[in-house]
């Protein structure tokens, strides 16, 4: 049976608490936020609670939000001290009126699924209601360890997160709890990820904020549709020969900004790495601030109207290209007495094929960097802005 939970949720003195599995239809006397002779403003009933027990040796566990977006909420992921089977999820429910429709939290279980699905009828939110509706809380505890397995990193598959109007909060699970892959979105709410690793991972936000701090072994994806991505760290570790560790940040209408990118590699090559950071209308960054020794980076760094920049690593081989059609391109390429990576006593080596200042405005600088003239074609970097400033410091 679905259980009813009213959005807009705060914690508050009072929790009502049901049993595990079960669902329920709650009913409360409140205040309508209809002006009429009923009308006037209170605090908020008595929360209600529901715990939950979801199977972590799931392919998938899901957190869903379907239905009306009339109330707002949020997703916080932690861990706990405990070992387990089972990830422990509450939803917590307030309500500010009683003349909401029905919020319904239900426990959906199949062969490869463990999912709680958070759900509200498919009715055109009411005019007359203004303030604040309802709040859920979706908290979901991962254990330590399972039965069998008690070490750390906590290994699991698939994680997926579809919601509607939730903010997410994400504890730092970077070295604790280590995902398959996670693909997380939301409508209305923005993201913040204090650390989380996976082999590949996806976030979407249509009109809320992305930030935090990011690791991935295949795949790393952030994209927001009118809000700003702020990726504080990034570390993209290259384990696969044929493959390259690929990173991509898009904004439509905000900034793009990956400031500290440290790539790894556990290849004799020095690993295989994509990067790819871009805004719409906005600022672009993209810092990498370690690369292995021998690694290829094809790093696109782009923006339609307002500032790029790029910084690379010294050990960075490759071609360059710094572009504008309305603004000034620049290059830093760096200290001259860069002392060499590999300790060869070789030195840095910068090529210009073109240094160009178009009148009255916009430009190019292209060329190579390298440290040597092995005929490998290690790297591209490229810096882009049609109506901005673009430069890359090597």
């Amino acid at each position: 049976m679905p259980i009813f939970f009213h959005n807009n949720f705060d914690f508050v003195g009072g929790h009502r608490y049901s049993s595990n599995g079960g669902s329920h239809n709650f009913f409360r006397e409140g205040n309508s936020f209809c002006p009429g002779p009923n009308h006037r403003e209170s605090e908020p009933l008595p929360p209600t609670r529901q715990d939950f027990e979801l199977s972590i040796t799931a392919e998938t566990l899901r957190i869903s939000c379907s239905g009306s977006s009339f109330y707002s909420g949020c997703l916080a992921i932690k861990q706990s001290d405990a070992v387990s089977d089972f990830a422990r999820v509450e939803v917590v429910v307030t309500k500010y009126t009683h003349d909401i429709p029905e919020i319904t939290a239900t426990k959906i279980e199949e062969e490869e699924l463990a999912c709680i699905d958070i759900s509200a009828p498919e009715e055109t939110f009411m005019q007359w209601m203004t303030g604040r509706t309802a709040r859920v809380d979706v908290t979901i505890h991962l254990p330590r360890g399972t039965q069998t397995d008690q070490d750390l990193p906590l290994k699991l598959r698939n994680f997926e997160a579809d919601l509607n109007t939730f903010d997410v909060k994400i504890d730092d699970l970077m070295c604790s709890v280590e995902f398959e892959s996670f693909d997380l979105s939301s409508s209305t709410g923005s993201f913040r990820v204090m650390g989380i690793h996976a082999v590949q991972g996806r976030i979407q936000a249509q009109s809320g904020n992305i930030s935090g701090n990011f690791s991935a072994t295949s795949k790393l994806s952030l994209k927001a549709m009118s809000g700003s991505v702020n990726a504080q760290s990034i570390i993209l570790k290259n384990t696969e020969p044929s493959k390259a560790a690929s990173l991509n940040i898009n904004v439509m209408s905000g900034t793009a900004k990956a400031e500290k990118i440290t790539l790894l590699s556990d290849l004799a090559s020095g690993g295989n790495f994509s990067l790819k950071v871009s805004s719409n209308c906005g600022t672009a960054f993209c810092s990498v601030i370690f690369a292995p020794v021998n690694a290829t980076i094809d790093m696109k760094t782009s923006c339609n109207s307002g500032t790029s920049k790029a910084i690379l690593p010294s050990t960075y081989e490759g071609s360059f290209d710094v572009q504008t059609s309305i603004g000034r391109p620049s290059l830093d390429s760096g200290n001259p007495n860069e002392l060499d990576p590999q300790g060869l006593d070789r030195r840095r080596q910068v090529q210009f094929r073109r240094n160009v200042d178009r009148f009255p405005i916009g430009g190019e600088r292209s060329g190579w960097v390298f440290w040597s003239r092995d005929g490998k074609q290690r790297g591209n970097a490229e810096v882009r802005s049609d109506t901005g400033s673009a430069s890359l410091g090597l």
